[in-house]
């Protein structure tokens, strides 16, 4: 396995915690990544960890679902 990849069990473990764990069942609107919940970061900087703010803004999701809707003419 190539520097950096994950195995198919690694790369499954955050959506079976999310799918399955009573700890997170009424967690919602929130980042997780290699099974923990993702850190708030100020800038991008490796490219592979932490969630930036704009990606947890209520009013900007809102949206995105708004319009996902009307694209599926719903």
């Amino acid at each position: 396995m190539p520097p950096g990849w994950k195995t198919p069990q690694q790369g499954a473990a955050t959506s079976v915690l999310l799918a399955a764990s009573p700890e997170v069942d009424a967690v919602t609107g929130r980042y997780f990544e290699d099974a923990n919940e993702a850190v708030l970061i100020a800038e991008r900087t490796d490219g592979r960890s932490g969630v930036l703010p704009y990606a947890l803004n209520e009013k900007d999701a809102d949206r995105l679902w708004d319009e996902t809707l009307r694209l599926l003419g719903r």
